[in-house]
């Protein structure tokens, strides 16, 4: 899903309107993560897990644990425990993880409830969201309407998760017109050609 109009996209898919690509750590920001628990909670997920979590690499004398990791601490603690692979977080964790990654400064992980669900966010504040439950991208009810209600464009997409698309029969994520780009390791739908910081 993403906060750009899909009206202002050229003729190959690429976003040319006016939006900013930064959070504006406020109400559009807010609607994303209002939407993700939508989808989360639609799908009946209230734990996700952590997969493949980075932090930002700071070097230098005098830099603290604070500075480095602000609000990774605020969730895990200094010692950052539970900010691993496979950690258990209750959506409301979760959905603050979502926050962090939205900010770009370098926290990014995927998410994911088994093979029913999971969210993580790419560059220039598109999110993609996976879900089993079958949402419709219509206005009608449910996590698609809140995406609708609240400016964010949920728009199917081409966007493959090799351990969640065998069950998923909905994906409301990336733009049906980013093309994929393959790596052996994983599948990611980027913008730009541009790969996952994770």
């Amino acid at each position: 899903m993403t906060k750009y109009n899909p009206a202002d996209r050229d003729e190959r898919g690429h976003y040319i309107g006016r939006e900013d690509t930064d959070s504006d750590y406020g109400p559009v920001e807010a609607a994303y993560l209002d939407t993700v628990a939508a989808f989360a909670e639609d799908t009946g997920v209230d734990v996700l897990q952590i997969r493949e979590p980075s932090v930002p690499i700071v070097t230098g004398i005098g830099s603290d644990i604070h500075e480095r990791f602000g609000g990774l601490v605020e969730l895990f603690g200094a010692d950052l425990d539970g900010y691993h692979d496979g950690a258990p977080l209750q959506l409301d964790h979760a959905v603050e993880l979502v926050r962090l990654m939205l900010r770009a400064d370098g926290v990014w992980c995927r998410l994911e409830a088994g093979d029913d669900f999971f969210v993580h966010a790419g560059w220039d504040q598109y999110v993609y969201v996976g879900s089993s439950a079958g949402a419709s991208t219509s206005s009608g009810s449910g996590a698609a309407h809140t995406a609708t209600a609240t400016g964010r464009s949920p728009e199917p997409g081409r966007y493959s998760q090799p351990e969640i698309t065998a069950t998923a029969t909905h994906a409301a994520t990336c733009p049906t017109t980013t093309p994929l780009t393959t790596r052996p390791d994983r599948t990611s739908a980027f913008p730009s050609g541009k790969d996952s910081p994770g």
